[in-house]
């Protein structure tokens, strides 16, 4: 073997072992499956499948809150209005475990005379014995104890390792009256692992189809298989499931290749995700309740909890692959829709070869083209190939759904095999000097002094200039505040201004994110982004976008917050600034430093006089498209000698004529004139079309104000005192 090959085995095998290491220790090839979710893309739903959401809006209009149990008086109406538009299959993801004997035999006569509704079976999961419980759902009170408490030796405790699984079943009333059961468990919440694997058979609950895959099979023709045996379809799957883990040899296909796949090779598969939360067909439940809804006939439709709108906070959502801080977390139901859909379109993703068959050859080829003799094209050629390999395992998992090894070979082989590579060239031009040296040596004894050894001696040292902690730019400055946050304050607990302040930013902050801005500072209840190293006009647009997001998404977020609604307002300025970083102490802090943040906060405190929302300097809203905005006069703000002219950005769209904002134009053309009764007389006729404009309020008051007791010097700018 020559000296290359051997280099190039020795460095192709300790980069594959080291990607082993590394995807054993650190789950290495977790993201890049989040990663090819995100470079594919979303797909087309599926059509015969339906989601009827226990949402934020059906929660209001049948009066219902957040509390399940109260929910259970609208199934039955809502099975039947699912039966009169001929719906195939109907899957609750919902446990009917406590009785409730007032609304429970109209439910349970809905569901017999239906004769196609499938519920869900609890799962319950703990450790120890006495702590440590782990459940999806609400199981009831009782049944979230224990099974060493419930039978009732509470001092033993089970061994840590011990990790127990218990299936707990509907009442009898509601379990009779369901075609069938079955169970269906994801991780908890506070886990906070992205749900990738789901489960087709649980093994540990003696081999229980779980609630998909016996919806599925209801939609075959497999069904006919135990419809005349006397099994239900639990029963039965649960049988084929143990004769094939008893079987030393796959049994012979019996109801198709698919099916027998699912039966006997491994109890889960990877989800193929069509997309972020809500990419499913959805439907609201109080609108399927109502009959509003019409085009569900031969769909599979699943009900359970699934917020539509705001979700931090909310339990049974959990993070998937599409998951990020705009999207959100899925609804559980909407993972079990999922599921079912892959099964019914064979469409779950796979693993075509073990990882480390593709990870071993990708390994060689890299370290043999490295040891090629000619080092930088080797080099090139290297990366060529990885991107190659790259773009081939994209195109296979969109295509073909195989999901091929991409953080292994890219993020460890690759780099690790660059620097095998140049350390041992380093060492062999060490060796190589080395030997230079002691040839100068024996014949050029006088030079030898002269000759280094180490190769990095040949140059002198470069000393690079200090990199400056601050730059100045020319950008665009956004602050918000929350009216009256002291008071809302005083009337809750800091855990609760806590949880409250921490879902409130997560809110605010979305939008400054997707528009390509920056959160230079959250203080309080105020918070400060940036806009920079951008256009002008785009840093404008951008800004302008983003702030009517804002107001947007805080309007949902206080429908749906329990506590008190947090009034936001927000200022915009446009100018130069500084960002750079403030030493305080041992701890550094980088913030945004100048005029232009100061303005942009005085700014959104003029919100308060005005009653309006959004505020900004008119040069930002000036020619922009899509952006609709009126005049709202100039101020003299605390801190600033010069006046301000401000816009107030009213919404998206064209600036079509508006009979309130152009009466309100005229009376604030006569008030900066001191024409003091025209612009009452104005005024007043805007605030007869709307009354809540704030706006007109403001300068009513001042010109009423003004006409009694004029001003000695008038220049139409209004002072204002307080920030």
């Amino acid at each position: 073997m020559s000296q290359s090959c051997f280099r190039a085995l020795v460095i192709g095998i300790i980069a594959f072992f080291c990607s082993i290491v590394f995807d054993w220790l650190f789950d290495l090839e977790l993201p890049s499956q989040d990663a090819l979710f995100r470079l594919r893309g979303p797909l087309p739903a599926p059509e015969h499948v339906v989601i009827v959401a226990m949402d934020e809006t059906s929660e209001n209009q049948l009066g219902v809150g957040q509390d399940l149990t109260r929910w259970r008086a609208f199934h039955a109406r809502l099975i039947q209005q699912l039966q009169r538009q001929g719906v195939k299959l109907v899957v609750f993801d919902l446990q009917f475990i406590a009785a409730n004997p007032a609304v429970d035999p109209a439910l349970a006569a809905a569901m017999r005379a239906a004769g196609n509704v499938l519920i869900g079976e609890c799962v319950q999961k703990f450790r120890r014995g006495s702590a440590d419980f782990f459940g999806r759902e609400e199981c009831s009170e009782t049944n979230k104890q224990t099974a060493v408490a419930l039978e009732g030796d509470t001092g033993a405790e089970l061994p840590e390792q011990l990790v127990a699984m218990r299936q707990i079943r509907a009442t009898p009333e509601i379990a009779a009256a369901a075609l069938d059961s079955a169970p269906f468990y994801l991780a908890n919440d506070a886990e906070d692992s992205k749900v990738r694997e789901v489960w087709t058979f649980f093994d540990a609950l003696a081999d229980a189809p779980s609630l998909p895959v016996l919806a599925w099979t209801y939609t075959r023709q497999a069904a006919a298989a135990f419809a005349d045996s006397g099994q239900s379809g639990s029963a039965w799957l649960t049988e084929r499931r143990r004769d094939c883990l008893a079987a030393e040899d796959r049994p012979a296909p019996t109801l198709g290749a698919d099916f027998d796949e699912l039966l006997c090779d491994g109890d889960s598969r990877y989800l193929n995700y069509y997309g972020p939360p809500k990419t499913l067909h959805m439907e609201s439940y109080a609108d399927v309740y109502s009959g509003k809804i019409g085009d569900l006939r031969d769909k599979v439709v699943f009900v359970g909890r699934a917020n539509r709108q705001f979700s931090p906070g909310k339990t049974d959502f959990f993070p998937t692959p599409f998951s990020d801080s705009r999207t959100g977390k899925m609804a559980g139901v909407e993972i079990m829709a999922t599921q079912f859909a892959n099964l019914s379109q064979a469409a779950f993703i796979e693993i075509p070869l073990p990882f480390w068959t593709v990870s071993g050859p990708f390994g060689l080829a890299v370290a043999g083209l490295l040891n090629s003799r000619r080092k930088r094209r080797g080099l090139l050629a290297s990366a060529v190939v990885a991107a190659g390999y790259a773009g081939f395992a994209v195109h296979a998992f969109a295509a073909w759904r195989w999901w091929l090894p991409l953080a292994g070979p890219l993020l460890v082989q690759l780099p690790l095999s660059w620097l095998l590579a140049l350390a041992w060239s380093r060492y062999d031009l060490i060796c190589e000097r080395k030997r230079l040296l002691n040839f100068v040596r024996q014949v050029f004894p006088q030079w030898a002094t002269f000759v280094p050894a180490a190769p990095g001696a040949w140059h002198a040292e470069r000393h690079l200039p200090p990199i400056r902690p601050e730059r100045d730019v020319s950008g665009l400055c956004l602050a918000t505040d929350i009216a009256g946050y002291t008071a809302i304050a005083a009337q809750h607990s800091p855990r609760e201004m806590w949880q409250l302040l921490n879902a409130y930013y997560q809110v605010l902050g979305h939008p400054v994110i997707s528009h390509q801005g920056m959160i230079a500072d959250v203080t309080g209840d105020a918070m400060m982004a940036i806009w920079c190293e951008l256009p002008p006009a785009k840093q404008k647009q951008l800004a302008c976008l983003a702030a009517l997001d804002m107001a947007a998404a805080v309007e949902a977020f206080n429908q749906a917050t329990p506590l008190a609604p947090l009034a936001t307002r927000i200022g915009l300025h446009q100018g130069e600034l500084t960002l750079g970083r403030l030493e305080a102490g041992r701890t550094s802090h980088y913030r945004a430093i100048g005029d232009t943040v100061n303005t942009a906060s005085r700014i959104q405190g003029v919100n308060t006089p005005l009653g309006t929302r959004i505020l900004a300097t008119a040069g930002i809203a000036a020619d922009l498209e899509g952006i609709v905005s009126r005049s709202v006069g100039s101020f003299r703000v605390v801190g600033r000698s010069e006046p301000v002219e401000l816009v107030e950005i009213v919404g998206r769209g064209d600036a079509e004529p508006n009979a309130v904002h152009s009466r309100f134009a005229a009376g604030l053309a006569a008030f900066r004139a001191g024409d003091w009764s025209e612009a009452i007389r104005s005024l007043q006729a805007a605030l007869e079309l709307d009354a809540d404009d704030g706006p007109s309020r403001f300068y009513l008051q001042k010109a009423v104000a003004f006409r009694q007791n004029p001003p000695e010097r008038w220049d139409g700018v209004v002072v204002l005192d307080a920030k």
